[in-house]
């Protein structure tokens, strides 16, 4: 089927409209009219989207019209591996820079799927969500990588052959986290993962399962979901009958928002398969859900398949007393049960991410029943509210009714799915499992915090035992000591808030966790490395001082998800927090939060209620009244006199006049330590024409903020998330982006990359050590790096 997909659009208006999809949403509703296009296939909804983790990678890079393009992230991955080609091409001692592994390593991170290698014991291959492809060769005892740094580390999908050929399918599927971050189709490796060849479907976005027949390797199912924040691109269930030479849509969405999530084949049978499909997008200002959320099954193969999605089932159904969010069918994972192929196994949830149903099939996936409470009970427990993050369902090889059920939780069923056991507690948040064919009772298990395995046959209640090795940790922010370049601290995705050292000041190379929660903004007093702060989610920060520790939540009615806390730069006692309004606390004087602004953000938008927040803030060094502070919705505003009582702080925003700043996410602002005046600004988003020419993401003041000028010069089209001043080189500055991290020693004129080994998965934050010249970079799925500059 040929579709021209067209880019999304959801604008927050008394109405709003999808191109391509047939959506017209009203806002603040949960109803939706199907616009009369041949597209459109049922109604569609926009639902109310709050900002957090699971938004908050789409916010801060979305075009202004709600898009991440396709073509602007390939294109700005093009040139940042064209500029480190460069780099390597020169003669002047630059080009064999190389960055080292800082850590963690200890800590893991979301594995997003798992495979065994039927053919040579100990072989598991692991795909990480942001991470790559890595490889262990003594059952998850240790991994190495095998995954190109210069390949796209976002994964939705791993899956191993009867030969030892690997398949690997690029882009996470789950909603939010890294799934802003687009793949490029599905690779194929004939060496254990050595060499991998791009076999198509690199218009798919992202890849939810791989399936492949157990009697000829060469024919392969692949679940496309499809790019998560666009209409454009490939969905669907695809197939290959060649190896990857060719590819037919052989289960098209039935509109731009439906693709496939999950895919299964009978292990008796081949002709017969199951799949599921999932209608949703997201949007700036809202979530498309849909009626597209089906199971389909062919008995011949992938020639033709039949929809199955009528009761016992969920429905999809309008009821104008409930969100359309609990009235339509949501994501749903399939399994057949390898010791008695006649039995399959679903899962489902509604739209909005609340258990839907457990069901069973005892003729191959033909009718099914439900089985246990059809609402609530136990496997409600699981989902956390957001079952949509899990879907999937494994069955153990041997027992048909020993049963497996992802969530927050991993869900155990030794009943086919009558009862449930959730005193699974290792970690949370459960995307993979697989049974080791070589070893009796051995399970390996993959979640948010990494590679688990157990000879308990996955147990629950069992022993698990972590990989300890793995550097895939999702980082939001680091700091390090001036005083000690290894003590170094960082906040993590769904892995705390973490630090090199111990109680008693050691540093030992693991890294430790000493606040809970999602690690956001982790800093390290500049002046006395004994005062330290970590914070969670929406503002949750602690100081960690000589004299004990104590919660200082950051005070506001609206938070960002990664809430900026930073130093008073002439008095690194006084720290400043942003949530709709600046704040400082005197931690030296052991003071308490009191703001010193009024709202500086336009507000929550009508369908986003947390959004309008402040998400950086800087100071001078030799000025203590100047502050800057930068917000999510492209304002920027400036303090000259934030010294001052509290009610006599005034502020003024300095990017009034549209056509002088970009109308994007403010990610950083930084005054320059060497002088006050020298001020830089760093925004989100992808390439878009800003009013005359193409937006910048770096603009540069030299006045203290009265004027400004775009020195993004030819850095790649790409998100900054970050910029730093170098401490004695005047004119120097590193910005941390999306794809990679470069530097530039004449004030933007021209920008360099930073080494050639980078992972390509985006860098959150970069500091720069004064005192040894190390240069941190903080990766969001690998970790954090380091390599060392000119002081």
């Amino acid at each position: 089927m040929n579709r021209r997909h067209r880019t999304l659009v959801l604008v927050a208006a008394a109405g709003a409209m999808v191109a391509g999809a047939g959506l017209v949403a009203t806002a603040g509703t949960d109803q939706a009219v199907p616009a009369d296009t041949p597209e459109t296939v049922g109604a569609q909804a926009a639902t109310a989207n709050p900002t957090g983790a699971a938004d908050w990678m789409y916010e801060q890079r979305k075009n202004p019209d709600g898009s991440i393009p396709y073509d602007a992230v390939t294109e700005a991955i093009a040139v940042s591996l064209q500029m480190e080609a460069d780099a390597l091409a020169r003669t002047d001692g630059r080009a064999d820079k190389r960055w080292e592994l800082t850590g963690p390593s200890n800590i893991g991170g979301r594995v997003r799927e798992l495979a065994v290698d039927p053919t040579t014991e100990g072989v598991v291959y692991i795909a990480a969500a942001t991470g790559g492809i890595w490889k262990s060769t003594n059952s998850g005892r240790k991994f190495e990588q095998a995954w190109e740094d210069s390949s796209v580390q976002s994964m939705g999908a791993v899956a191993v052959d009867q030969n030892g050929v690997v398949w690997a399918g690029t882009g996470e599927p789950d909603m939010g986290g890294g799934s802003a971050y687009y793949g490029d189709g599905v690779y194929r490796s004939d060496d254990g993962g050595d060499t991998w060849v791009n076999m198509g479907l690199k218009n798919t976005g992202s890849i939810g399962a791989i399936a492949i027949d157990p009697e000829d390797p060469d024919r392969v199912f692949v679940a496309a979901q499809g790019r998560l924040h666009d209409v454009d691109g490939d969905r669907g269930l695809f197939l290959t009958e060649n190896g990857g030479g060719s590819w037919s849509e052989v289960v098209p969405g039935e509109s731009f928002t439906v693709g496939a999530i999950d895919v299964a084949i009978n292990p008796e049978n081949p002709d017969i398969v199951l799949t599921t499909t999932w209608d949703k997008v997201r949007a700036q200002d809202g979530r498309i859900y849909g009626k597209g959320s089906k199971l389909y099954r062919s008995d011949d193969g992938g020639e033709t398949w039949t929809d199955e999605q009528e009761a016992p089932l969920p429905i999809s159904y309008d009821d104008p007393d409930l969100p359309v969010t609990e009235t339509y069918v949501g994501r749903m994972g399939v399994a057949f049960a390898p010791s008695d192929p006649d039995t399959a196994y679903l899962t489902s949830t509604t739209a909005g991410g609340n258990f839907n149903g457990f069901f069973v099939s005892t003729d191959k996936g033909r009718d099914w029943e439900a089985v246990g409470p059809t609402s609530g009970g136990d496997l409600q427990a699981i989902t956390g509210g957001f079952g949509w993050w899990f879907g999937r369902v494994w069955v153990d090889p041997q027992d048909e009714d020993h049963v497996f059920v992802a969530g927050v939780q991993l869900a155990e069923s030794t009943d086919g799915g009558e009862s449930w056991d959730l005193s699974f507690s290792v970690h949370a948040d459960q995307h993979g499992l697989a049974w080791d064919p070589f070893v009796e009772d051995k399970v390996y298990l993959g979640n948010d915090g990494g590679f688990y395995r157990t000879n308990d046959n996955g147990a629950v209640d069992g022993v698990w035992t972590k990989t300890k090795k793995l550097a895939i940790t999702q980082l939001y922010s680091m700091d390090s000591s001036e005083e000690d370049v290894e003590r170094v601290n960082a906040g993590s995705q769904d892995n705390n808030s973490l630090k090199t050292w111990g109680s008693d000041g050691s540093v030992d190379g693991d890294w430790v966790s000493y606040l809970g929660g999602d690690g956001m903004m982790n800093r390290i007093d500049p002046e006395d490395q004994d005062y330290y702060y970590a914070c969670y989610q929406f503002g949750g920060c602690s100081a960690f001082t000589p004299d004990g520790s104590r919660s200082i939540p950051i005070v506001g009615a609206r938070k960002n998800w990664v809430a900026p806390l930073e130093f008073k730069n002439s008095d690194t006692k006084v720290l400043y927090g942003g949530s709709e309004k600046v704040s400082r606390i005197d931690i030296g004087a052991g003071g308490s939060w009191e703001s010193i602004s009024e709202d500086l953000t336009g507000g929550p938008t009508e369908l986003s209620a947390n959004y309008g927040t402040i998400t950086t803030i800087s100071s001078g060094y030799k000025d203590e009244d100047l502050v800057f502070a930068g917000t999510d919705d492209a304002r920027l505003w400036v303090s000259r006199n934030a010294s001052a009582p509290a009610d006599e702080v005034e502020w003024e925003r300095v990017d009034v006049d549209e056509e002088d700043m970009p109308n994007r996410w403010v990610t950083r602002v930084a005054v320059s330590p060497h002088k006050d005046k020298r001020v830089a600004a760093t925004f989100s988003g992808w390439r878009w024409l800003f009013p005359d020419g193409d937006h910048p993401h770096v603009m540069l003041s030299t006045d203290k903020g009265e004027t400004w000028k775009d020195i993004h010069g030819n850095l790649p089209y790409a998100p900054v998330n970050d910029v730093v001043w170098h401490p004695t080189k005047k004119d120097r500055l590193y910005v941390g982006t999306d794809v990679g991290v470069f530097f530039t020693k004449n004030l933007g004129e021209t920008w360099e990359k930073v080494g050639s080994n980078l992972p390509l998965t985006p860098v959150h934050d970069v500091e720069l050590q004064a005192e040894t010249g190390t240069l941190f970079a903080a990766t969001y799925g690998r970790s954090i790096w380091q390599t060392s500059v000119k002081k």
